[in-house]
């Protein structure tokens, strides 16, 4: 008999041994990124699982997991997948790139046990800037990866060949590139999809550039409705004259080119939104341009002119975790939660106090065996009091605390980041519903960090299961906000000071606006809809940033929150002038599907241009355009806006280039005390020299000033100084004055 039972386990041990080999063999998983696998560290990317059943139907989930053998605490998103034999479907993965730099597996799995698991490969986030290049010719735009003077800080260009395939249709995926290439008649099979993301990627701040010969009206005409091209004008340009705007007329070859239409100049550009279409009047791989050796530095000069550098160079660093909203969040209104102190009050007391007079108090009563049932008891009691007087204390009913900025490109078009926290009672699960315009990451707080954790259902829906009691779960969210109207508004510098007027033409009503200008606010109070609020304020030329430096003293939870919502405000800045607006008035993007208590704190901003003054000129005022650090020598210490120089020079590289203007003046009020200890000198670009400036007075540079500017159009200003002792020296600031460029 003993040998029947052998039997028994071993043919049972084989069935479950063998039954997961079995269900892996039917399984089988790819991955695929779009764009050809670009990916940039500070934007978000989709992640594509093809899941293929071989030989059996197949229900089970796919997983995103930091461990390759499932555990039950592990953080990990899922996606459920159901599968007839021999068919395949894709599920997707949205997160920021930045998540995915640490290992991670993709698991399928089946009633909680691991079927198929595979490490996750994917390219590194690239570094610098990246072109996408769809085009026929396999080189085409090859000039623009040595051409390094496009990037800041000598970042590098990188030109990558695309196919039509590989474009996305939604349009924060083209984020992971910075401009987009089209060459001649390719393009024809991008699908509508494609073009409408690819168009409201440009209105997010891509660049797109669409070159076209004579008669190939593959691309440009689908561009009609940002910038018509009239077709049928085929003809001739003389290179000589063609190029004489382009500062390069000295060298260009001889001859002609044949171009797209021969009324056009061979560069011709549209704003749209915070992006750029640009035109290339001619094919891009028709010699004689194609094989030129000035190629690189006519298509430098054309970027420049035509704004493609500033809208480079103007992309800011990001962290996509979004964390200054996620902590934010977190502080839900109306959500007291008690400090730990009163807790360990409350046992310290009965174990310390209560518990053993209870037992001096039964032993005088000569029932000291009945302690053993009283204490226990009476330590029940007290966890039950605590629960029941607790809870209603901390919250009463399921809430959530939205927090989001709005940064409006038009009016038919804003950019939205957004993060929740929500915070379920009694609710052991629920559902988050998303805006449909919105992609969405659930997450939760781990040991040192925020990771990603919940369940994906359909492309709308994120999920929350088997919730530990009064757990709060997080969600980042990124997309765009269609028809919210713009604020109209007018405004001008006179002198020192800011004129015009604005009115508030959002869906929104505001508790707080204001106007920001580089260092300096300008406070509007509220601003109900369609009210308008005529200005008149002086602009001062500060010295030092408007943010308070950071101090050791103990700050009040009023205090705290003020500051995290400064840095809200303060995310995605960037040096430009801005009306921001705060509001809590709802704005569900992603909304708890039970009865809760929804919160919400909203941003809303929005860029705006000066306008001319009276003489024709543009202002960009002291504080809004960055002094950069270019070089420094000896000896030298940088705290924030201050830097601490003993024997040695620090040379700052005024960045004049981000002003879109035709420069007429540039002013340094080199007289403040802070500079008179320093010896200050400002490079003449045309002499080679480097010439000082007086002691205690302002540099103001105006009828040489093209001749001092560099290349690149900045100022390099050098302060030394000779002794040991170091001496504080800010940050230079300056304005600049000119005509608008575009």
């Amino acid at each position: 008999m003993r040998w029947k039972w052998v039997l028994i386990f071993v043919i049972t041990w084989l069935s479950f041994s063998i039954r997961p080999a079995m269900a892996e063999s039917n399984v089988d998983i790819q991955f695929e990124i779009p764009l050809s696998g670009i990916v940039k560290y500070e934007s978000w990317m989709r992640l594509n699982v093809k899941v293929t059943s071989q030989e059996q139907d197949f229900t089970g989930a796919v997983e995103l997991s930091q461990r390759q053998v499932k555990k039950n605490n592990e953080f990990k998103l899922r996606r459920p997948i159901k599968l007839e034999q021999g068919k395949s479907t894709t599920v997707y993965f949205d997160m920021p790139s930045q998540i995915l730099l640490d290992d991670w597996y993709v698991q399928v799995t089946q009633n909680g046990q691991v079927i198929k698991s595979e490490k996750l490969r994917i390219p590194y986030p690239t570094d610098g800037r990246t072109i996408g290049v769809i085009s026929e010719e396999g080189n085409a735009f090859h000039f623009l990866a040595i051409n390094q003077s496009q990037s800041k800080m000598n970042r590098p260009l990188s030109v990558q060949n695309l196919t039509e395939q590989m474009l996305p249709d939604q349009s924060w995926i083209y984020e992971n590139i910075d401009m987009l290439a089209l060459a001649g008649n390719s393009g024809s099979t991008i699908n509508d999809q494609q073009m409408a993301a690819i168009k409201e990627w440009i209105q997010l701040g891509g660049i797109v550039v669409v070159s076209a010969g004579p008669n190939q009206d593959g691309m440009i005409q689908r561009f009609a409705d940002i910038l018509p091209v009239e077709a049928g004008k085929a003809g001739n340009r003389e290179l000589q004259q063609a190029l004489s705007e382009y500062d390069i007329a000295k060298v260009a070859p001889n001859g002609s080119i044949g171009v797209y239409n021969r009324d056009l100049p061979l560069f011709v550009s549209k704003s749209y939104g915070r992006g750029l279409l640009l035109f290339v009047n001619y094919d891009v791989t028709a010699e004689p341009l194609a094989s030129w050796q000035f190629n690189a530095q006519l298509w430098q000069n054309a970027m420049i002119q035509h704004g493609a550098k500033k809208i480079f160079e103007e992309k800011l660093y990001m962290d996509q975790m979004t964390r200054p909203f996620l902590d934010l969040s977190k502080k839900i209104p109306e959500v007291q939660t008690p400090p730990p102190i009163w807790m360990v009050a409350l046992w310290g007391g009965y174990v310390i106090v209560l518990a053993p007079l209870t037992y001096f108090v039964l032993k005088r009563l000569r029932k000291p065996e009945w302690a053993w049932g009283v204490i226990p008891v009476g330590g029940i009691f007290l966890t039950v009091a605590i629960f029941a007087v607790g809870k209603p204390a901390v919250v009463k009913t399921s809430t959530s605390y939205a927090v989001t900025k709005i940064d409006i490109l038009d009016e038919s078009l804003a950019h939205v980041r957004s993060a929740a926290t929500f915070l379920g009672v009694d609710q052991s699960e629920y559902d988050v519903q998303l805006e449909p315009s919105i992609v969405a990451l659930p997450l939760t707080v781990g040991r040192n960090d925020y990771r990603p954790e919940g369940l994906m259902e359909g492309d709308e829906v994120l999920s929350f299961r088997n919730l530990p009691y009064l757990t709060p779960k997080q969600a980042i969210g990124i997309g765009v906000k269609h028809d919210m109207g713009a604020f109209d508004a007018s405004l001008r510098i006179n002198e020192n000071r800011l004129q015009g007027h604005v009115k508030n033409n959002t869906e929104f009503a505001y508790d707080q606006t204001y106007i920001e200008i580089g260092f300096q606010r300008i406070p509007l109070g509220p601003l109900k809809k369609g009210e308008e609020k005529q200005i008149d304020s002086v602009l001062e030329p500060l010295f030092m940033p408007r943010k308070p430096q950071a101090t050791n003293e103990l700050q009040t939870m009023e205090e705290r929150i003020k500051e995290m919502q400064e840095r809200v405000v303060e995310y995605e800045e960037g040096n430009q002038v801005s009306i921001i607006g705060t509001t809590t008035e709802p704005l569900p993007l992603m909304t708890m599907q039970v009865p809760h208590q929804a919160h919400y704190w909203n941003v809303i901003q929005q860029p705006i241009q000066f306008q001319p003054n009276e003489q024709g000129l543009v202002t960009f005022p002291y504080g809004l355009l960055d002094a950069e650090m270019y070089e420094m020598t000896g000896d030298f210490d940088s705290t924030g806006y201050i830097w601490q120089l003993g024997k040695g020079s620090i040379t700052f590289e005024l960045r004049t280039d981000k002003a879109a203007i035709n420069m007429k003046r540039l002013t340094v009020p080199l007289n403040h005390s802070s500079f008179k200890p320093f010896r200050i000198e400002y490079f003449h670009q045309k002499s080679g020299r480097w010439i000082s400036v007086e002691r205690g007075t302002r540099l103001v540079l105006d009828k040489e000033l093209q001749q001092i500017l560099t290349p690149n159009q900045t100022l390099l200003l050098r302060f030394s100084h000779n002794g040991t002792s170091r001496l504080a020296l800010p940050e230079p600031i300056f304005q600049v004055e000119g005509v608008q460029k575009w």
